[in-house]
């Protein structure tokens, strides 16, 4: 397998263009095939152009294909990878504005409160016939997931296929740019490790050099002279959360306070509320609906592929902050290697959690095998917080898997930003019956009763 067949599903996508550039940035993957793949061909056409006129131009050895038909793309695949948006920005509008217009508060909307929820009755049957295809076409391939919600899309394929999988996302990032402002070092010399779920994930130590700087980092926390940086970043509820817990949350507010109740009164907070409000990227507050900034920036997007794929403008590639590439590399030249963050089975990793449920945590790449790197053992009650959260994805998840609305209906109820039961049996509702949603999940048979 020197020269991997590597299937990008959801190819269309920008990010394409960010992983095409971690394959110029591992540099040994050379020969292999790229195999892209959308089911929007007018899309995926425009991302076939400008990757093989920077292919020509570059004179790179890797071979391009492009398809929307998804067997013919999966045939004797090594590694696979998702990062779709099932339902495009229709999807989008339903799963925002439908939870917000009963009263729910969101800042992102991917993963948790109800947006979270009924973003993943979209996506999990999508990802799940994509796995149940990798099953049949290349069981032995890889799939790396970039779809959220990355907790229960990893899941819900680990409990219904044997398909290897692995989640990836780049929040482990975000407390290195907090520690290189605060302490004033270079992002490239600092590590960090920590454990959670995805997008909840703690802090348990930050080196610079592989030397230790943790405690200077949260002693820098509580420096009075360093609030114009928390709330640059932001960080303010990171902080107020490492005071009362004891530990640190690993990624900026933008997606830490999604997990907590205390949501609507930080919404509230003077301080705080603005600066959740501006940094959301989604949410037009004033509306209470989906922020048009979303769809501007869809279209400048798209003018943007459109200008390379016609050579009317500079086909620009930088490397992203993913680590699928790394992956595909450790495993093609049986490398080890390690990750500072997978999304990966439990096995052990932190303590206090089921080994069958998904962690995001340190992992090594080491003779074909993907496991944890390590043991952590974090405070009980932010085990117990992270256990609230995998027990509501495991509700959500066994609800999409045996078509049970009652289970999703529970799903949605037991979540922090939920505002009543009886709200989340509207929401539910008012979701599955909206005839976009309706269209889309008749496409995988999804009936829910």
């Amino acid at each position: 397998m020197n020269c991997p067949r590597i299937v990008m599903i959801g190819a269309g996508s920008h990010f394409t263009l960010g992983l095409f550039g971690d394959l110029l940035r591992v540099g040994d993957l050379w020969g292999s095939e790229l195999i892209l793949m959308d089911i929007d061909e007018e899309k995926l056409r425009i991302m076939e152009r400008i990757l093989r006129r920077f292919i020509e131009e570059e004179d790179i050895d890797v071979k391009i294909a492009a398809t929307t038909n998804l067997d013919e793309a999966l045939e004797n695949a090594d590694f696979v990878i998702t990062s779709i948006r099932y339902g495009g920005l229709e999807a989008l509008k339903a799963f925002i504005n439908i939870p917000l217009k009963l009263g729910a508060v969101e800042v992102v909307g991917d993963t948790v409160g109800p947006s979270g929820v009924l973003k993943g009755v979209l996506e999990i049957p999508a990802i799940l016939n994509i796995a149940q295809k990798v099953e049949d076409k290349s069981p032995k391939a890889i799939l790396m997931n970039f779809t959220n919600p990355m907790t229960p899309v990893c899941r819900a394929v680990r409990k219904s296929t044997k398909v290897r999988i692995v989640g990836l996302c780049h929040g482990c990032h975000h407390i290195r740019a907090l520690a290189s402002k605060l302490l004033g070092l270079r992002i490239d010399e600092i590590g960090m490790e920590g454990a959670g779920i995805n997008h909840l994930t703690w802090t348990t130590d930050i080196t610079h050099r592989d030397e230790s700087v943790y405690e200077d980092f949260l002693e820098s926390l509580l420096m009075e002279d360093k609030e114009r940086v928390l709330r640059e970043h932001p960080y303010l509820i990171g902080r107020d959360l490492y005071r009362v817990f004891g530990v640190p949350p690993t990624l900026s507010d933008r997606h830490t306070s999604e997990f907590f109740h205390y949501l609507y009164d930080w919404m509230r907070n003077p301080i705080y509320g603005p600066i959740l409000r501006e940094r959301s990227g989604y949410i037009d507050y004033e509306k209470m609906a989906l922020s048009g900034d979303v769809v501007r920036r869809e279209e400048e997007r798209r003018r943007k592929l459109l200008l390379m794929a016609e050579g009317r403008g500079e086909v620009t590639i930088r490397p992203s902050r993913e680590y699928a590439l790394d992956i595909a590399s450790a495993i093609t030249h049986k490398r080890r290697l390690e990750v500072m963050a997978l999304n990966i089975e439990n096995q052990g990793a932190i303590d206090g959690i089921e080994p069958s449920h998904i962690v995001e945590a340190p992992a090594v790449i080491e003779g074909g095998s993907i496991k944890p790197a390590g043991r952590f053992k974090l405070p009980e009650s932010v085990v117990s917080i992270l256990n609230q959260h995998l027990e509501k994805f495991e509700v959500m998840v066994e609800g999409i898997l045996e078509e049970d609305k009652n289970l999703l209906t529970q799903a949605i109820a037991l979540d922090p930003l939920t505002p009543s039961p009886d709200k989340a049996e509207k929401i539910l509702n008012n979701f599955i019956e909206n005839p976009v949603i309706k269209g889309l999940l008749s496409n995988y048979d999804l009936h829910l009763t």
